[in-house]
């Protein structure tokens, strides 16, 4: 049970993160009432496509990375692609981590210190969080993870406190816009990115079927029932206060630390406005760590073909982990939503479209979810939206 619970906590944990700071700023694009359909629908989508990997680590017998997944089931260019891809996705999500970690902490203390500075001493933290065994980094998360949703449940009730429910944004005057909509898919589904973590989470259940469904339904449905309550409270609040700000918000003027700022003047009493501060840290803390458990993990592996020496492995692989995305974060200004919306199109190749094709190279399905291919086919055809959604944002 205890498994159970961590590895769920670990699950939403990985997904309530920067993903949860940044929905607001995207989904005040269509309103409120398309957004929570929305958040539905993605909820759905990748618990069906955890499923899928499930099916294949379970036949695999034990969790593999992608790449393996990849070798076992396909042959070498599969296992180039789900390398590359998981790879690419996990440094993307962790410069997120850090530019949005960075940007919070840098508002939140309104010192004289440069952006690249504080992103140095953020990448400093994760480095040596890493090298922590992962037993203790499971505890860890539990730690801050329970903080997050204790902080998160007050907050939220004192926005709700707050929120005039007879005048929300139901819905905006961009929802027919379709730039809005390629903007928000793409970050709307790397927002319950936690694939990356799956094959940790089946070694450390003993590939226990039952168990892993449940880890996977609860550990999604969480962020996704968290996510429709945080943006609701979030833009009913902005809309009330600041109309303004609301509207710049609607615009993508708004950086994600001017958002938490914004949130944080709104709050009379200081309490609320250092709650609001902490959520935001611990958010994107919770997700760095089940994102980069999982990459950390894989170039261990790949060292101790190279490396002998356990010691040097165990310096070298978390900052291997995290100076690429370190990079990344300090290159690109204002990274936080275009590399979100990049990871997005990454995350539907690592979440469905090779993992689908995997499954039809395996053997006859062991969990009764997959046995309907029109579903399948379905959750298919939105990864691809998806992609193309994402594509014409970097045009």
């Amino acid at each position: 049970m205890q498994k159970q619970i961590g590895a769920t906590m670990l699950v939403a944990g990985t997904c309530i993160g920067g993903g949860m700071i940044a929905l607001p700023m995207v989904l005040a694009k269509i309103g409120i009432i398309p957004s929570i359909l929305i958040m539905i629908l993605t909820w759905l989508i990748v618990y069906y496509t955890s499923i899928i990997n499930l099916e294949l680590h379970l036949q695999a017998g034990k969790g593999l990375t992608l790449g393996e997944l990849g070798k076992k089931f396909s042959g070498k260019a599969a296992e180039t692609i789900g390398n590359t891809s998981f790879k690419i996705l996990s440094f993307a999500l962790i410069a997120v981590y850090i530019d949005g970690g960075s940007s919070v902490i840098d508002s939140m203390l309104e010192s004289n210190h440069s952006f690249d500075t504080i992103a140095t001493i953020f990448t400093i933290f994760a480095i040596t969080l890493l090298m922590f065994p992962i037993k203790i980094l499971d505890y860890i998360n539990r730690i801050i993870f329970i903080a997050l949703v204790i902080v998160t449940t007050i907050l939220i009730i004192g926005l709700i406190s707050s929120v005039k429910w007879h005048d929300l944004p139901l819905f905006s005057s961009q929802i027919n816009n379709i730039t809005a909509w390629e903007i928000l898919l793409p970050v709307a589904f790397t927002a319950f990115g936690f694939q990356g973590s799956i094959p940790s989470i089946v070694n450390y259940c003993n590939n226990d079927k039952k168990t892993l469904k449940k880890i996977f339904f609860l550990g999604s449905l969480i962020p996704a029932l968290v996510y429709i309550i945080w943006t609701c409270s979030v833009l009913g609040v902005i809309h009330e206060s600041n109309s303004e700000f609301y509207s710049q918000v609607v615009a993508g003027e708004i950086k994600i630390g001017e958002l938490i700022k914004e949130l944080s003047n709104i709050a009379e009493w200081h309490s609320v406005q250092i709650l609001i501060w902490w959520i935001s840290i611990f958010a994107i803390v919770t997700s760095l760590i089940g994102v980069s458990i999982a990459l950390c993990h894989s170039i261990k592996s790949m060292l101790s073909s190279k490396i002998s020496n356990a010691h040097v492995i165990r310096l070298a692989a978390p900052i291997i982990t995290i100076l690429p995305a370190y990079l990344i974060a300090i290159l690109i200004p204002n990274a936080f939503i275009t590399v979100m919306g990049f990871a997005g199109m990454i995350l539907v190749i690592i979440a469905i479209l090779l993992p689908v094709y995997l499954l039809g190279k395996a053997d006859k399905p062991i969990c009764s979810e997959l046995k309907n291919s029109e579903i399948t086919g379905l959750v298919v055809i939105a990864g691809v939206v998806i992609i193309v959604c994402e594509l014409l944002n970097m045009l």
